[in-house]
């Protein structure tokens, strides 16, 4: 008689002690006696013979074997002790066979944990694996505020112990789920900020690994939401290197390797194996895996072949990668999580297809996998809407359907403005909104390309500072809530504005429950065109001008709303932006300039003086400005029947933001500021809600700044002028060093503390000092005092209620957009969403002498006659370009002594400055 059949397999204790320790033969023996019909076997022997099934999968790993050990285990009614040891095994082996990519039900895994009788913690722990699970698998069923709830059990119930920091680095995985899923930054931000906490503490092993590879995939995230490309590859590089360091064959490292393998895949990383995606494309064959997986697999082999065979414009890879996706596509489950994004990629593909000359099949096919699309989507609140609605619109456009091109393209547009307003924070808003220009401006061009210049103006502004919108949204959901009778939704919002389901909540309230079939509310739209005109009268422009650059083989347009009358597109052929446009040019040698460079790498060996070289180039950008756009534009103003100068305010999309047009420069040496009256703007959303603020009388008072670093004199002279002759009841910050009479030092503490004052006027902010823009939400900042930064980030989460009058910020670049994000972003345009009426800024660093001279005469013309901001700014322009220029009787002496060895005619004095609002 064999150990095998002297086991009493009716005593799960000695059954499963038995087994435990069995050898692969003894193992096959033991099914083989516990896999007879009759008598039927009974509860404690079925629960015997799933753990000989669980001891059989762990050599052989069949998807198969597990699932007959799963459904002895369903089938056995025994509840003694034995039961929880064979369901813990269960579903230990269920999760190795998540990682290997077979089928996995999250649902299952957890009613198995709660029907075993665990000790609490015991049984928390496991259910957080399960979660891990189900989001390694990408499980249908994920269900994640479950997922969270389960989570924080476990840390409170770990905290202090020895698995304290293992419970910790499971909730964070879940973080970086939803991050992904849903878009929402802040999730990732806490996952860096923990990680770092668990390191510093020095956590040691395998937890600190596990730490490792959360934080670097984290930031591969953060990154590739930011557009930093560069840096994501580097983040995946580190995460390759922290994988290769774990044991081989354990599951977390089988896993680890699934989505290391695909991230290099889409990515396109560097540096990753040639025939990656063939890789993977076989892998798609192994036994065994779910469906779920299979598609997984062919989905990310698909898109690689794909991406490259349109770099490369080579059609029969182009038509093999589709044909991976296809069979991705219709392998995935129906509710398969990423689905809609399957088909979106294939239906983008498909178009391209059509492009190449595949015929009218393949783009038949892409309108019909794109439809499914979104239809899975459901509405905008899906990460996938903006991507599935743009990919329609191209579709539809190609197909002859103009129309529904424009509409599909609107509904993208919507999506990005959802996504900008769920993020919690000024710089994840940022982030969120680094994709909308080029779309929005696609979208436009769609629109004047079928004269709907109303719907161009839509788009364009779509498109336009939605993380300056999202700011001033922010500011009055409270309100918004309380008018819809949200009230407790309300309280929510002003306890846990951070708290993503809260966003999601809030936003679906004001939005309505679905976005997709029926009107959306303003919230995600820009304003009407009847409301922008509004704003424009009450705001005493004429019209409202986008500038929209062309490009190859499509001319560039002035997109003019006139205040009273329908919009319509002005051709400005000219206006065509390349590699090398004068626009481009210009900002190289800016940029060389303000670097000290030698050179300025346009290939000019003229002059070596990087300053000439830039003045030189703006002075040629002036008379470009004049021929390719504000030229064409005043001649048509012309014809308006006005009997004054023109009041125009303009919007430059892309890097027109750059130009001063203010400046451009006719053929007999005119400049436009002498012939026309300009303001800018960084939407018509900001427009209309600067309209509707509340006037603040000019009365003399307000805070002043001047050379906080004590290194400019000149601002320092021209900060106390300013407030002498204008505003003798302001308040005065300088330096510590500084005896004039100031209150206190010019720290950003001082500063944003008078920007939050609440229930007292604030109507005159003049900021002397230094500015300096660069990358990114805390890139843009001015210099106060001890060298600190007051950021625009600063600035836009400082916003409180009530307006602000007049701020001047006579410090360099405050008018610089700061990056790849939105265009509209500068410490101007922060001033005006934080509150301010009107806003002076500069596009460049301006010499502090002729700042003073302009900033003098702006206050001038404010204060002392009595004109608007803008034409108190313009006529400061223009008093500086006259030769004849009067030195007004209030201009202190020492101002008045530089007056003479002025140079109107250097741009670089005067033209940097714009006005934005009132």
């Amino acid at each position: 008689m064999t150990a095998t059949t002297s086991v009493r397999w009716h005593d799960p204790v000695a059954a499963v002690a038995h087994l435990r320790v069995a050898a692969p033969e003894e193992v096959t023996a033991a099914l083989e006696a516990l896999s007879r019909s009759d008598p039927p076997l009974g509860s404690a022997e079925l629960l015997a013979r799933a753990y000989a099934w669980l001891r059989r999968y762990e050599g052989e790993r069949d998807a198969a074997t597990l699932a007959r050990a799963q459904a002895d285990f369903a089938a056995a009614a025994y509840t003694g002790p034995e039961r929880a040891v064979v369901g813990q095994a269960l579903v230990l082996c269920a999760l190795y066979a998540a990682m290997r990519g077979q089928d996995f039900r999250a649902a299952r895994e957890h009613a198995t944990i709660s029907s075993i009788g665990l000790e609490e913690t015991a049984a928390a722990l496991l259910h957080a694996l399960v979660d891990i699970g189900a989001v390694l698998t990408d499980d249908a069923e994920f269900d994640a505020d479950g997922a969270f709830g389960r989570a924080d059990e476990l840390v409170a119930r770990t905290a202090g112990g020895p698995f304290a920091s293992a419970a910790e680095a499971l909730r964070m995985a879940l973080l970086v789920k939803r991050a992904r899923d849903r878009s929402f930054y802040d999730d990732l931000r806490q996952v860096r900020t923990r990680v770092q906490a668990m390191l510093d503490a020095g956590v040691t092993g395998e937890q600190r690994q596990f730490a490792e590879i959360l934080q670097e995939a984290a930031e591969i995230l953060a990154s590739t939401q930011r557009g930093e490309t560069g840096e994501a590859f580097d983040s995946l590089q580190r995460l390759v290197d922290l994988v290769d360091r774990l044991p081989p064959d354990a599951p977390s490292t089988l896993a680890l390797r699934r989505y290391l393998n695909a991230g290099a895949v889409v990515m396109e990383a560097p540096g990753h194996k040639p025939g990656a995606e063939q890789a993977q494309s076989h892998a798609a064959d192994e036994p065994d895996l779910s469906a779920g997986e299979r598609a997984f697999r062919l989905f990310v082999s698909g898109t690689g072949i794909c991406r490259k065979a349109v770099d490369r414009r080579d059609a029969d890879q182009l038509a093999r990668g589709v044909d991976q996706l296809r069979r991705a596509s219709d392998l995935a489950p129906a509710d398969y999580p990423h689905r809609a994004l399957m088909d979106t990629m294939l239906g983008r593909f498909l178009c391209v297809r059509y492009e190449l000359g595949a015929g009218r099949e393949a783009l038949d096919e892409a309108l019909r996998r794109l439809g499914r699309a979104r239809r899975a989507t459901g509405d905008v609140a899906h990460p996938v809407w903006a991507f599935a609605e743009m990919a329609s619109a191209h579709a539809y456009r190609l197909a002859g359907r103009r129309a529904e091109g424009r509409e599909a393209g609107k509904r993208a547009l919507r999506g990005y403005a959802w996504s900008v307003l769920l993020q919690a924070g000024t710089a994840d808003a940022a982030a969120a909104a680094r994709d909308v220009v080029d779309d929005a401006t696609e979208v436009a061009r769609w629109c004047l390309a079928d004269g709907d210049a109303g719907g161009a103006v839509g788009a364009l502004d779509a498109g336009r500072c939605l993380m300056l919108y999202a700011a001033t949204v922010t500011m009055g959901i409270p309100a918004r809530l309380h008018a819809l009778g949200h009230d407790e939704l309300a309280r929510r919002w002003q306890t846990g504005s951070d708290d993503p389901d809260v966003r999601r909540d809030v936003l679906a309230a004001l939005t309505g429950a679905r976005l997709s079939d029926v009107p959306v509310p303003d919230v995600l739209d820009p304003p009407s065109l009847d409301q922008i005109r509004t704003a424009l009268r009450a705001m005493r422009h004429d019209a409202l001008v986008y500038l929209v650059p062309g490009r190859l083989g499509v001319p560039g347009a002035a997109v003019v709303l006139p205040n009273g009358s329908e919009p319509f597109a002005l051709s400005l052929p000219s206006l065509v932006q390349s590699d090398d446009d004068p626009v481009r040019r210009y900002s190289r040698l800016l940029a060389a300039r303000d670097a000290g460079e030698v050179g300025g790498g346009d290939g000019d060996a003229e002059t070596a003086d990087p300053v000439t070289r830039w003045r030189d180039s703006l002075d040629r950008l002036a008379g470009w400005a004049w021929r390719v756009a504000i030229g064409p534009l005043l001649a048509e103003t012309g014809r308006w029947g006005l009997s004054r100068a023109p009041r125009l305010l303009l919007v430059p999309m892309g890097r027109l933001a750059a130009v001063p047009w203010h400046a451009a420069r006719d053929h007999d040496g005119w400049y436009a500021v002498q012939q026309a009256e300009f303001s800018y703007a960084p939407s018509a959303r900001l427009l209309c809600e600067n309209a509707d603020r509340t006037p603040i009388p000019q009365d003399g008072s307000g805070l002043v700044v001047g050379d906080p670093t004590h290194d400019l004199p000149d601002a320092r002279t021209e900060a106390l002028a300013v407030r002498a002759a204008f505003y003798p009841d302001a308040e005065l910050l300088v330096d510590d060093a500084d005896d004039s009479g100031a209150s206190s030092a010019a720290t950003p503490e001082a500063v944003l503390a008078w920007l939050r004052r609440a229930g007292r006027a604030r109507p005159m902010l003049h900021l002397a000092c230094h500015g300096a823009v660069g990358q990114g939400i805390d890139g843009s900042y001015l210099l106060l005092a001890g060298r600190a930064r007051l950021t625009a980030r600063d600035i836009l989460e400082g916003r409180k209620d009530g307006a602000i009058g007049v701020v001047a910020l006579a410090a360099c670049t405050t008018s610089v957009p700061s990056g790849a994000f939105d265009e509209a972003f500068s410490l101007s345009t922060a001033f005006l969403a934080a509150g301010a009426r009107t806003v002076f800024g500069s596009l460049w660093q301006v010499p502090s002498d002729a700042t003073s001279l302009l900033m003098f005469m702006a206050h001038h013309y404010l204060r002392a006659e009595g004109r608007r901001p803008a034409d108190a700014l313009n006529r400061a322009q223009r008093w500086m370009v006259d030769r004849e220029r009067a030195v007004p009787a209030d201009m202190p002496a020492a101002l008045a002594r530089r007056v003479a060895d002025l140079d109107g005619d250097d741009l670089s004095t005067w033209a940097g400055f714009l006005h934005l609002g009132w």
